[in-house]
């Protein structure tokens, strides 16, 4: 693995750790409000400030981050399977419904993921958002790529000889899925997995920015950076804006770097 693979791994485990262990161990309570501690800029008591409640904002970012962090897994679980079921069919379905199921595909694709979300909350009814919804809304604006990328990879694998076997002794194609294309495609969603987390982790941000994100007291990366820039907290912004900037960039240079480690044709070329 490359420098920048290994260096995205390590801030992406650093950061999901931060999320896991720091509000174990913090003396402070998320939500607990001091108005004689507000607006505080960073000291030895608290490293990172406090909000304008007077609230820790390190345990804030931390309890924040394990949301975002709740969302963005549930979101990629959805994506995931509504993915890899839409790009499987349309793989083993034949030409006429591929071509359907693609252009289908293609048409949400062209449309920015962010209004989609929008749309689904506002048709829903979930504009003062739940965690849930936007995870709801997050997963319908974002399966597509991992549908296009799965459909590519299955179409190859049609054509090993363990598949044209498996079709020669009778096998269905449920079967063959769940035997051979699903085995061999862990791969491929571990790279769309890594893809699509930065995508979801901003796209969480861009709600709570636009007051559509999971309400008060509930802590997100997007809400502390939303509550700043509301309250005109430069300092408060910027620190949940760069931790949403790190973990997106760091998924960004480890699913590249392990997009390499699985396409040798990726590496040759880099080469």
């Amino acid at each position: 693995m490359s420098w920048k693979t290994l260096l995205g791994g390590a801030a992406v485990l650093a950061v999901v750790a931060y999320a896991v262990i720091a509000p174990l161990v913090s003396p402070w309570d998320p939500n607990d409000v001091d108005f004689d501690l507000r607006s505080q800029l960073p000291s030895l008591t608290h490293p990172l400030g406090t909000d304008m409640f007077g609230r820790d904002l390190a345990t804030r970012i931390a309890v924040g981050g394990r949301t975002t962090l709740l969302i963005a897994g549930s979101a990629l679980g959805i994506i995931l399977v509504v993915g890899f079921l839409w790009g499987t069919t349309a793989a083993l379905a034949g030409r006429g419904v591929d071509s359907l199921m693609m252009r289908i595909v293609d048409g949400l694709l062209a449309l920015p993921r962010l209004p989609i979300a929008i749309v689904v909350l506002v048709a829903l009814r979930l504009s003062a958002a739940t965690v849930w919804g936007i995870v709801l809304a997050l997963s319908v604006a974002g399966w597509m790529l991992t549908a296009r990328l799965v459909r590519g990879h299955v179409l190859a694998l049609k054509s090993r000889d363990y598949v044209t076997a498996a079709r020669a002794i009778g096998s269905s194609w449920p079967r063959i899925t769940r035997r051979h294309i699903l085995p061999n495609s862990t791969g491929i969603l571990l790279v769309a997995v890594l893809l699509e987390l930065p995508v979801v982790v901003l796209g969480e941000a861009f709600l709570s920015i636009l007051g559509l994100g999971p309400p008060a007291p509930a802590a997100t990366w997007g809400n502390i950076a939303y509550d700043g820039w509301s309250s005109f907290r430069v300092w408060e912004m910027l620190v949940a804006t760069l931790a949403i900037t790190v973990f997106a960039v760091s998924a960004s240079l480890f699913a590249d770097g392990l997009a390499d480690v699985l396409d040798p044709r990726r590496r040759g070329r880099r080469a």
